[in-house]
């Protein structure tokens, strides 16, 4: 799903994606536009950005963050092997707005699982996102746009005024409205299982994975 058509400044340029990788490598919050809500992303691998960036949304550190990624093999740097599920869902529906729920590798912060042994991970369909982490060469923690318990923000001016100096640098775009934000899939021992509804809807899911009682999660 693309952005919206009616966004008045397009794709990033050069210098906006060589600032807003700056900013990540100095460990400071850079907000985006995505293909469904805006995202407040931060290097995955610096502790201290992870922190500012729970202070900054007010956000429960156990509650975990979401990757992006630009690849498979960006998938294989922060999760282990795949179950044939979700690997079945990847194969559908990225890149696309499905975050998977994957065991996770290693070494990641707790931050970033919210200490559980998996991480929430998805490749973006958003060619802005796809822009952005060609030039970052990693995954990126993004989490939404706004502070805990409101609303997701969906332009760069809503989230100048909600977050002001707070955010480092945020990159002009904006994401259509009413898009709802991603759908989460966690799987269990009696398999695949809705965490959060989101813009894939279970017959939409159920498209790769017809065996899967996805009305019943």
């Amino acid at each position: 799903m693309a952005e919206s058509p009616s966004c008045p400044d397009g794709l990033p340029s050069i210098a906006e994606l060589a600032n807003a990788c700056k900013v990540l490598h100095d460990g400071g919050i850079v907000a985006h536009p995505t293909e469904t809500v805006y995202g407040l992303g931060v290097d995955p691998f610096q502790p201290l950005a992870l922190q500012r960036l729970l202070a900054v949304k007010g956000r429960d550190a156990t509650k975990g963050l979401i990757l992006l990624i630009q690849n498979m093999a960006d998938l294989a740097r922060v999760a282990d092997t795949p179950s044939s599920h979700a690997q079945r869902l990847m194969r559908h529906f990225w890149p696309g707005p499905l975050t998977l729920l994957l065991p996770a590798r290693k070494g990641l912060p707790d931050i970033v699982t919210g200490g559980r042994s998996t991480v929430a991970v998805r490749y973006s369909s958003s060619r802005h996102v796809a822009m952005l982490l060609g030039v970052w060469g990693q995954p990126l923690v993004s989490t939404s746009a706004n502070l805990a318990g409101d609303p997701p923000l969906r332009d760069s001016q809503a989230v100048a005024e909600c977050f002001g100096s707070k955010i480092h640098c945020i990159m002009p775009g904006c994401c259509q409205s009413g898009v709802l934000p991603t759908t989460i899939i966690g799987f269990e021992d009696t398999g695949p299982k809705i965490v959060r509804q989101g813009t894939l809807t279970a017959r939409m899911l159920a498209c790769a994975l017809p065996d899967i009682d996805f009305d019943a999660s």
